[in-house]
């Protein structure tokens, strides 16, 4: 099997649609590269045994029957889980399916790498300067192999919340569909795609400087026809007037789900914890199933976001989430 193959198989195991055959396929792969010098080798030890865990357990989730039971409780030790629920089966996925993709810039081909979220929850990506991507369902982000010596420079599309590693020597330039975003360390997100109804930035923290995208590559300086957007304020492109138009006072509320806070919860029901993230994210998220109204937990969250305590909520709890549109729907897993 070649690795376009074995990619499209990965993909269709990652939404649980692997036939109990197929499922079979990606355990004897996985066999034949664990052992592999190259294999996961940016994964720590305990992490890439977590990989291994997590792989096996849902192709038995795949490939078993099980009766319909809530799992009983149990503690959840959260600081070596941090990102690896959410993207640690991705980083196979990554591995072989874009690390050949070619592209062209100013200074002649690069390789490039391409994150989809064809899912709908939340996916985190972490790129090579360690700054986080946060991408909602639908939306991509492509970024060369190896950073510019000048700049940092990726393209996107859809709905993305950046976490920004600061390096003012090195700018952060984010190419969208009708965008250029100029970031110097900060936190933010970006609404832009050829079927968005809005496009816009908001700035949580820092500074970012916005303008129209041009035929011209972007450089990495601020220019007069730019925008500099600071905390709580943003910039919006209307499709009317073509203008940029910004605001002093924008309305940050939905962007509180990438807040980092700490949460226990001892023995708690699922209907007190999602009254907790709901109060203290001002998300909106339900239950859908009478029967995960039992399911308890014990766990002690440290300096998490919204997405990443949802991940913790899947892996102890055998629950899925989707995102429509503002609301967050909790399911139970077959």
């Amino acid at each position: 099997m070649d690795k376009i193959q074995i990619a499209e198989l990965l993909d269709k195991y990652l939404k649980n649609n692997c036939t109990p055959e197929e499922a079979d396929v990606v355990e004897a792969w996985y066999k034949q590269w664990e052992e592999q010098p190259d294999f996961t080798d940016t994964l720590a030890d305990d992490k890439q045994r977590l990989l291994k865990e997590r792989m096996f357990l849902i192709i038995r989730e795949n490939t078993v029957p099980k009766e319909s039971v809530i799992l009983p409780e149990r503690k959840v030790h959260i600081k070596w889980w941090i990102g690896i629920a959410a993207a640690a089966l991705l980083f196979v996925v990554l591995k072989f399916f874009v690390a050949n993709n070619p592209v062209q810039d100013a200074t002649g081909p690069r390789l490039a790498i391409t994150f989809s979220n064809h899912t709908k929850n939340v996916l985190k990506q972490q790129l090579p300067d360690s700054s986080i991507v946060w991408l909602s369902p639908e939306a991509s982000i492509t970024w060369p192999q190896k950073f510019d010596a000048k700049y940092r420079d990726i393209t996107m599309t859809g709905n993305c919340f950046f976490e920004v590693t600061k390096n003012p020597g090195r700018p952060f330039i984010i190419s969208s569909e009708h965008m250029v975003t100029k970031v110097w360390g900060t936190s933010f997100r970006v609404i832009d795609g050829k079927n968005s109804a809005v496009v816009k930035v908001t700035v949580v923290t820092g500074k970012v400087s916005v303008s129209k995208r041009q035929a011209l590559a972007p450089v990495a300086k601020l220019n007069s026809n730019e925008v500099l957007l600071h905390p709580n304020e943003e910039v919006v492109l209307k499709s009317n007037t073509a203008d940029l138009i910004a605001s002093k006072n924008a309305d940050v509320s939905d962007l509180a789900l990438y807040d980092h806070i700490d949460l226990d919860f001892e023995k708690a029901t699922l209907p007190y914890i999602v009254t907790v993230l709901n109060k203290k994210f001002a998300a909106h998220i339900i239950i859908n199933s009478k029967q995960l109204n039992s399911a308890v937990m014990t766990a002690s969250l440290t300096n998490l976001n919204l997405p990443e305590v949802l991940e913790v909520l899947k892996a102890s709890m055998k629950i899925n989430y989707e995102i429509e549109g503002d609301l967050i729907v909790l399911k139970k897993t077959n």
